[in-house]
């Protein structure tokens, strides 16, 4: 893909986790703000999906209880068998 002046919907959404952390290429960032500029429907998808990453990563972070784990690991154990 040429980034060199727009970007699809489809091609966007490749590129949005690196979005949302700030560590896309200047010119990438450019171009998805372009794009969400000119595309609605983009653009409340990228507002939506921030403020679902700004809620999963305000939520306090509690280690899991040992039951917890034996049942996970129990699971991935079971999973794993042919």
């Amino acid at each position: 893909m040429s980034h060199a002046h727009s970007m699809s919907c489809r091609d966007m959404a490749a590129y949005l986790s690196d979005y949302l952390d700030g560590e896309l290429q200047a010119g990438l960032r450019a171009l998805i703000d372009e794009h969400r500029g000119d595309c609605p429907p983009c653009e409340a998808f990228i507002r939506t999906l921030a403020r679902t990453v700004e809620a999963v990563r305000a939520q306090p972070r509690e280690p899991l209880s040992s039951a917890l784990k034996k049942s996970l690991a129990d699971s991935l154990r079971r999973a794993r068998r042919p």
